[in-house]
């Protein structure tokens, strides 16, 4: 193989592992745009697939797989979940098999095939535009063609990539929940537990819509975020020693480094995009996992609530309200069939689950035995990167 075209491929692999690792701004300016077709077909993909799912695939099915005698309250809970639960995974699936088949496939044709799969989500997106709203005359293809146009501004800029690495980073959140379990959990839900039966917090969470709710999420996702920051920033300033020639040796296993032999020269200074991309993949992570132990929190007193507090108790706590300010008991509904759930139980819970997100943050940055488990791994990742791009710095790879 000639070596032009093996330095091409050793840099396009590279580039992608830097992608991988949520760190865009790790691949030079020059190459953000390379190679686009093959890496949009898989986010626009997802779009199509996903846009018709979440509006008109799962009522559909809903509405054939239930009938007037499907009655039973756990049985609509159990589909209705069953169903989204599919829906998510079909959206991500289609993003994984089309981006799994195009990496397999060499330049040429990858590249053909990943224009006929972005030709056909535009024509699938433009075709069910004009099915949703038959006297549209150019609304829909202007639509297909915005989010063609956002699609490639975002994986141009690395999107795509921190896409797919927050997917990754989102699985192996999953696979430590045990973890949460186990460590975070006990001490915070305790707490959390006890103002769960709280008439006070049923009558302001049952009074605030869904909007207060969020607002109050990113109020904590704000403050958590400028936590991580601070940490992260004094870690990658941390002026620890650099690692030795057998840790280099170990750390760069596995990545395009691999094999560098090159003595230290000491660490390359950080870009300032480099930096900003560091601490934002950190902060990334740490909300991922904190949004984990929320849905793990809200999950845990939803199941306690539906278990433990009846709808009449709620009606006893909340009262009537007052005339500007009236409260009642709201069952949940799902197409037309009520849930064994009421709308004001999932808003309490979300509500204290939220809450409960900003200690875990705290902790998991700050006490040793949660900083082993929920910080330190994702610190560890980023310094290998910033390690594998000084070797690269070194041979003039980069």
């Amino acid at each position: 193989m000639p070596a032009s075209r093996t330095l091409h491929r050793s840099t396009r692999d590279a580039d992608r592992w830097f992608r991988e690792q949520g760190l865009p701004t790790f691949v030079p300016l020059r190459r953000w745009f390379t190679d686009l077709p093959r890496r949009v077909a898989p986010l626009i993909a997802w779009v199509a697939v996903a846009a018709y799912l979440f509006q008109d695939g799962i009522e559909a099915v809903y509405e054939v797989a239930l009938d007037d005698a499907a009655e039973d309250a756990a049985f609509v809970a159990v589909f209705a979940f069953v169903i989204f639960v599919i829906a998510v995974s079909l959206a991500w699936g289609a993003y994984y098999l089309v981006r799994t088949v195009l990496r397999r496939l060499r330049p040429p044709a990858g590249t053909t095939l990943a224009l006929l799969v972005i030709a056909g989500a535009l024509a699938f997106l433009v075709a069910s535009g004009y099915v949703d709203h038959p006297g549209a005359t150019v609304g829909p293809v202007l639509r297909a063609l915005l989010v063609l146009a956002v699609c490639v501004l975002v994986t141009g800029m690395g999107g795509g990539a921190l896409l797919g690495w927050a997917s990754r980073l989102a699985v192996r959140n999953a696979s430590a929940i045990g973890h949460m379990a186990s460590i975070a959990l006990p001490v915070i839900l305790m707490l959390v537990v006890f103002a769960f039966f709280s008439a006070e917090v049923w009558q302001m969470a049952s009074a605030l819509s869904w909007g207060s709710i969020a607002q109050v999420g990113l109020v904590v996702a704000v403050l958590a975020g400028i936590v991580v920051l601070r940490v992260s920033a004094s870690e990658i300033d941390d002026g620890s020693p650099p690692p030795t020639a057998e840790q280099r040796t170990a750390l760069l296993v596995g990545t395009p480094a691999e094999g560098a032999t090159a003595a230290d020269g000491g660490r390359l200074p950080l870009r300032a995009p480099q930096r900003i991309n560091i601490l934002l993949a950190m902060t990334v992570a740490q909300l991922v996992q904190a949004l984990f132990f929320t849905g793990l929190i809200a999950a845990l007193l939803i199941v306690i609530g539906g278990i433990a507090v009846p709808s009449g108790i709620i009606g006893m706590w909340l009262g009537s309200g007052s005339a500007a300010q009236p409260l009642a008991v709201q069952p949940l509904e799902f197409f037309g069939q009520k849930l064994p759930l009421t709308v004001n139980l999932l808003k309490a819970a979300t509500l204290l689950a939220v809450i409960a997100a900003l200690p875990f943050v705290f902790s998991a940055v700050s006490e040793a035995r949660y900083r082993e488990r929920f910080f330190d791994p994702i610190m560890a990742d980023m310094h290998r990167a910033i390690l594998v791009r000084d070797e690269l710095g070194r041979r003039g790879a980069r």
